[in-house]
């Protein structure tokens, strides 16, 4: 990649610097809900799969997950050059667990096996930087393809998921790649963006499930590119079916393609081809849309080689001419959920619910929102698109919000004129996302909206543009704005550090949580513990394991705690756990108290993360004697 400019070189490279500096830190010293499934088997499981599959032609064992996490596998799997047997950092003899009473493991080696597969991951992503950029520059102009990269490298969401053992780890930076291939695509035609597409759509697919989404996203993005720049397309191309036919050719390519880079790159699917559907076309979110969306380009196609676009030039025309009335439309919608959503916690009797949200919002499973029940029909829609929306907007950083929500009004008020397409896609498929999510029957947080925060820096960058147009004209001014956002960037992550995947913004009261600590404070939790007389003896009871892997001594494995085997020491409580999964006693008659005197009982020792209260763990001394 040549980059002329010696100044956009070197704020990549702080960028960068930054993004793996703060996800260094701490790497190795917390431990999140089932990472322990890839550390100790899944990653193992798929190379083992690709050793069988050589030498015997058995494949089954490359498929180790329904996400699939297969690229999690690939990148992280070179940790096992270095440790090739994580499992064995849990202790299951009997003598050490006391005939399966205790979960004990080697803590000296956890944080070693952590930064072994972690490391690869954060190393990856980093990278990914560059070509991000790289492909920024195809569609955007270079001072505002930089401050992107600002805004992407100095995410606390980013970083945070950067750090874990996750399918979502390399999604956002696949799909990412595959959005901006494709707009490039666009933009300028040439085949290698279609490659590009190809590959990372189908490593996104092979990252996780979700991003099947990006196929009627390309669908989405070349057909509104028909009504946006339909007077330039007929004047460039002549016909507009000439467009279509090009661009549905190319869609069922890339569909295709991308459905073969995942045959191969999970041989098992290619062995039991439900797997290769269910993990593609078949998943449960796309599949209702599949076969219409099929069917709608089918009709198209022929719609444009046998009638010559009778019908939708009429609609592409008449969308045209409206244009600006939808680009005002759609950034209403965004505006306004963004507002309600910003506003909600500040009043009086907030109309969202703040308080143990997902807790609330699930009977048997299903997503039903039970403490909705006295809101009228009408105004429960948008309260349950402001719960799903509400964990990413109070994630971002105040600029970003600041500047988006600027962006939109200004729109509102006086439209749009430059980026047109992309700056339309990224403001209508953010409330959309969220639609969908709810039609899924998911919660999102943090995690769940990964792709939508590098879409959302993309689009704090053209704000800046929006409203200082000759900024590359103004090398001194956008010294000063690089600079601000790197130190405010970098002053939020150094507050929230090392909980990264916690951040949450001042907009939202600090009375108010959205986001588990998701295994956060355990490790500190453990330091604690540690740092006592005879740590190796002390037995605890927790309602995360994850406190497990950095304790010297030992977890009771089960939920119910019977004192007539073993009497804890500690009891280490969490938020989420204190609210789903607390302790009982197998023998009531023996326990000096019930268990809800514990969790009002003072703490000899708590963190709260994110400086947050209510997002705690907490070490409760028992006090019961043998």
């Amino acid at each position: 990649m040549r980059i002329k400019n010696f100044y956009l070189k070197f704020i990549l490279f702080i960028s960068m610097l930054i993004f793996f500096s703060f996800g260094f830190f701490h790497l190795a010293k917390f431990e999140t809900v089932d990472e322990h499934f890839w550390k100790d088997k899944r990653i193992k499981k798929y190379w083992t799969g690709v050793k069988l599959g050589i030498t015997k032609g058995h494949w089954k064992k490359t498929r180790i997950n329904d996400k699939p996490g297969v690229t999690v596998a690939i990148v992280s799997g070179v940790g096992l050059l270095f440790e090739p047997n994580p499992e064995n950092n849990r202790i299951r003899t009997d003598t050490a667990t006391s005939n399966g009473l205790f979960t004990v493991y080697d803590s000296n080696k956890t944080e070693k096996i952590n930064l072994t597969f972690r490391l690869p991951l954060l190393l990856f992503n980093t990278f990914f930087l560059l070509i991000i950029f790289w492909l920024l520059l195809k569609i955007i102009p270079p001072p505002f393809a930089i401050l992107t990269i600002i805004f992407i490298a100095t995410s606390s969401i980013l970083i945070g998921i950067s750090q874990i053992i996750n399918p979502d780890t390399l999604l956002w930076t696949f799909s990412t790649t595959s959005i901006l291939a494709y707009f490039a695509l666009l933009g300028n035609g040439q085949r290698k963006f279609l490659w590009l597409t190809i590959i990372f759509t189908g490593l996104a697919l092979l990252s996780k499930y979700t991003a099947n989404i990006l196929f009627p996203l390309f669908v989405f993005i070349f057909l509104s590119k028909t009504f946006i720049d339909y007077k330039k397309l007929n004047k460039e191309i002549f016909e507009l079916s000439i467009y279509l036919k090009k661009r549905l050719l190319e869609w069922f390519l890339i569909l295709f393609s991308s459905i073969f880079i995942y045959g191969i790159l999970m041989p098992a699917s290619l062995e039991k081809t439900k797997h290769l559907w269910n993990g593609t076309i078949y998943s449960p979110a796309f599949a209702p849309i599949f076969w219409p969306l099929i069917i709608f380009l089918i009709l198209l196609f022929f719609e444009t080689t046998i009638l010559q676009n009778i019908f939708s030039k009429k609609i592409i025309s008449f969308l045209h001419k409206y244009k600006q009335i939808i680009f005002k439309l759609t950034s209403a919608i965004a505006l306004f959920l963004f507002l309600f959503v910003l506003i909600n916690p500040w009043l009086m009797k907030p109309l969202i619910p703040l308080n143990n949200v997902k807790e609330s919002a699930f009977v048997e499973k299903e997503l039903v929102f039970p403490m909705l029940d006295n809101y009228s029909s009408i105004i429960k829609i948008p309260i349950k698109l402001a719960i799903e929306a509400g964990p990413f907007i109070f994630s971002l950083s105040p600029i970003i919000i600041f500047l988006i929500l600027a962006f939109w009004l200004k729109i509102i008020f006086k439209g749009l004129y430059k980026n047109q397409l992309l700056v339309f896609f990224i403001t209508l498929f953010t409330p959309t996302y969220f639609a969908m999510l709810l039609f899924a029957g998911v919660l999102a947080n943090p995690r769940y909206s990964i792709m939508l925060y590098p879409l959302i820096a993309i689009l704090s960058a053209l704000a800046i543009q929006e409203f200082i147009p000759n900024l590359k004209n103004k090398f001194y001014l956008q010294i000063s704005i690089v600079m601000l956002l790197i130190l405010c960037g970098s002053f939020s992550l150094w507050k929230i550090k090392p909980f990264y995947l916690n951040y949450e913004n001042f907009l939202l009261p600090q009375k108010y949580v959205l986001t588990d600590a998701w295994g956060y404070g355990e490790y500190e939790a453990a330091q604690y513990l540690n740092s006592l007389p005879n740590p190796e003896e002390i037995i605890i009871w927790s309602d995360r394991s994850s406190i497990c892997q950095f304790i010297k001594g030992k977890c009771i494995r089960n939920y119910k705690i019977d004192l007539s085997k073993t009497v804890p020491d500690y009891l280490v409580f969490s938020r989420r756990g204190s609210i789903r999964h607390k302790f009982e006693w197998e023998k009531e008659e023996l326990a000096p108290h019930n268990i809800f005197y514990y969790y009002k009982q003072k703490p000899i020792w708590e963190i709260q993360i994110g400086k947050r209260p209510q997002n705690f763990v907490r070490i409760i001394s028992p006090e019961i004697k043998n």
